[in-house]
């Protein structure tokens, strides 16, 4: 009995060790990011670092992208597919040897690339660049983000969910929690996955509202065809048919 029983706290101990191991392996791939990003600057001292997120409001993005050039090039394309009509472009500012440079954008909707400077175009691109970059940063991530939708327009905040379905796949294999309020993405979900883009499997929305004893959490399930099987809670779609009413 005393052996058995020594076996069976050994394997207790050994059950414990291992899920604080995974739970340590899951906290270090969490990346948050905040509802608001930091603000652009006209010029960036390089602090030395070689981070590997954008951080919790993205300041450590301009440092992510002047130590990896890659990831500038990844970027861009996916500029390319948003159609957001930018491409990065980090340059130091005058002695190459110096630690001093400036992310700037190149415009590629006039017939040829005109550079402006981040801070001189609209907020909504500062906004959004450290979701694309984080998820080309590397892999296996658990990237949350609140309100990924603030500052752009509808049509980008859709296509949001392009990128988030090509990086829940290979080779980057992220997750992505999002808090969000844009039926526009909700939709764009709905959408790849009746393309077969996703499975119903691949998305779990989440509704969470006040109730009598605190907040609620409710899953709205999905069909193979991007139906929802079950109904919204009060606003957000029926809101859009009470307004065409």
């Amino acid at each position: 009995t005393r052996i058995r029983m020594r076996d069976l706290t050994l394997d207790l101990m050994s059950f414990a060790v291992d899920c604080g191991r995974k739970l340590d392996t899951a906290l270090e791939n969490i990346y948050p990011m905040g509802p608001f990003r930091r603000p652009p600057e006209r010029w960036y001292l390089f602090t030395g670092t070689s981070p590997k997120d954008v951080g919790y409001r993205g300041d450590l993005l301009p440092d992510l992208l002047f130590r990896r050039p890659e990831i500038v090039e990844e970027a861009n394309q996916w500029l390319d597919k948003l159609e957001i009509g930018y491409h990065i472009k980090v340059q130091s500012v005058g002695d190459p040897s110096r630690d001093l440079f400036e992310v700037r954008l190149l415009d590629r909707r006039r017939g040829g690339d005109v550079d402006v400077a981040l801070t001189d175009v609209g907020f909504g691109i500062s906004q959004i660049l450290p979701l694309i970059v984080q998820s080309l940063a590397g892999e296996r991530q658990i990237i949350t983000i609140e309100q990924p939708e603030v500052h752009i327009h509808p049509r980008l905040q859709a296509d949001l969910g392009d990128l988030l379905a090509a990086t829940v796949q290979e080779p980057r294999i992220h997750q992505f929690i999002i808090e969000t309020h844009s039926e526009h993405l909700v939709l764009r979900m709905q959408r790849l996955i009746r393309s077969g883009q996703l499975t119903p499997d691949d998305v779990s929305i989440l509704y969470v509202r006040r109730g009598a004893n605190g907040s609620q959490v409710e899953r709205l399930r999905l069909d193979e065809d991007g139906d929802f099987i079950d109904d919204w809670p009060g606003g957000f779609f029926p809101e859009r048919l009470r307004e065409l009413t």
